[in-house]
């Protein structure tokens, strides 16, 4: 489980409104709704690799959105009252951290950064891949049941119990991620930053009671040399309690096996729809922003949560009614 930590810094950002008279009236409204909405910031990372500075100091985060959105540098100016001296220290820090560069002399972001229009869009631009994939599963449940049954889970719970877990978090995620990031985009570091490796995304997110898109994650804390984690979508203020689920050694040894068997499954079918992807990457814009490596890491995490949802809407999985499924895995 330390292969991947996606980890939610819920950082709310408020401010009040101000208007501006002599401004462009669209763009001077798409800039405070910037400051009126709410972000979250999610890292996907190992180990120690995390920022080194606060990204929230002066609008930072905030600075990066309008950036992406294209809104001129002398808006923000007004908006945050910052001189031009204070604006080119930002941009400064920013480039020195790898989180913005410059493009056509335009300051962009290089960490990855989604609207609410934005997400809900590469939702949609993920079906075809979450179908594939859902079908694909569909054709190995009985086989992946069968080794369920080999765990000491199973003795006491049901497959159902830990389908969301088995099917999502397993077959897709933090037991498979790094399969994804090393025989799909071919990378055995994430992206270098001040000396750090760790991909970080800026998702928009107004929905108090789901994080951003609803998209599920896993975060883990070390306690007695267990890893007490929670996957899930819900895991706003949420802290480890009473944990009754235990993922063994033993038993975690079938999950990899389960994880590795789908493995070249799902390479196969993320191969297959490599040219889709890139069009997706390009037609969305990312690619005048980021590397593609970046917009694919995040937009596969969209991917898998639409795959999930889908095989809950097909009973082939349970989504807790809480969103989130706790557990402790023994190291």
């Amino acid at each position: 489980m330390r292969n991947k930590v996606f980890i939610l810094l819920l950082l709310i950002v408020f401010s009040c409104q101000t208007k501006e008279k002599n401004q462009n009236k669209s763009s001077k409204t798409e800039l405070d709704t910037i400051f009126e909405n709410k972000f979250e910031h999610s890292l996907i990372s190992r180990g120690d690799n995390f920022p080194d500075f606060d990204f929230t100091k002066d609008s930072m985060d905030l600075f990066l959105v309008s950036t992406h959105q294209n809104i001129p540098l002398s808006e923000f100016e007004d908006k945050t009252k910052f001189s031009k001296n204070k604006i080119a220290q930002i941009v400064s820090l920013l480039k020195s951290k790898n989180w913005l560069h410059i493009e056509n002399g335009e300051p962009k972001p290089s960490v990855f950064i989604a609207t609410e229009k934005e997400g809900n869009k590469l939702f949609e631009l993920s079906i075809p891949i979450a179908n594939e994939i859902v079908a694909s599963i569909e054709n190995e449940l009985p086989r992946i049941k069968k080794q369920f049954e080999q765990t000491n889970i199973s003795k006491k719970q049901d497959f159902k119990d830990w389908s969301f877990l088995i099917l999502s978090n397993v077959l897709l995620d933090s037991w498979q991620i790094d399969n994804v990031e090393q025989e799909f985009l071919k990378k055995d570091q994430r992206p270098k930053r001040h000396g750090k490796n760790y991909y970080f995304s800026v998702m928009e997110n107004n929905k108090n009671n789901r994080e951003a898109f609803g998209i599920y994650g896993n975060q883990y804390a070390e306690k007695d040399g267990k890893s007490v984690s929670i996957y899930g979508n819900n895991r706003i203020g949420v802290k480890s309690s009473s944990i009754a689920n235990l993922i063994s050694k033993s038993d975690n040894l079938i999950l990899k096996n389960i994880a590795t068997i789908f493995k070249p499954k799902l390479i196969n079918i993320l191969n297959q729809y490599s040219d889709y992807s890139m069009k997706v990457y390009k037609e969305t814009g990312y690619d005048k922003e980021i590397t593609f490596d970046e917009f694919f890491i995040w937009w596969y995490h969209f991917i898998y949560t639409k795959a999930t949802d889908i095989m809950n809407e097909k009973q082939m999985l349970e989504v807790p009614k809480s969103g989130n499924f706790e557990y402790i895995l023994e190291e």
